[in-house]
């Protein structure tokens, strides 16, 4: 999946740009997709789950680090997101209740101890 990038006025060459969740053309400033880049707290389509990963790892202000929760209660990472997002985008499409299914963004500052992911291990606080 590509990941649109943060507006660079330097950049000519760059054709789309987000600014505040929205997508943007360059080469009029004409809006082209509305949240585009924008976390979800609760993730119930494919298009709330992939807006949040453009949105990306971190929130702003703060830049307190997110993760993704699944229907079993498990903590996925960004990286683990998108090394399966396959079998995330089958279990999504198909409802199925296997462990891979996303239904939640949350942030490690709204836990007190220490986070990490289910699947890769990573210490994510």
């Amino acid at each position: 999946m590509k990941l649109l990038k943060p507006f660079q006025p330097s950049n000519k060459s760059q054709k789309f740009y987000t600014f505040e969740g929205d997508c943007y053309r360059n080469d009029n400033l004409q809006l082209v997709r509305k949240d585009v880049a924008k976390h979800y707290r609760q993730i119930d389509s494919i298009n709330k789950l992939k807006s949040s990963l453009r949105a990306g790892e971190y929130t702003f202000p703060g830049c307190y680090r997110l993760f993704f929760y699944t229907d079993d209660g498990s903590v996925l990472s960004f990286d683990s997101v998108l090394e399966n997002l396959q079998e995330i985008f089958y279990s999504m499409r198909n409802d199925m209740k296997d462990g891979w299914s996303i239904v939640g963004l949350g942030s490690v500052e709204e836990i007190d101890e220490d986070v990490y992911c289910d699947h890769s291990g990573d210490l994510l606080s």
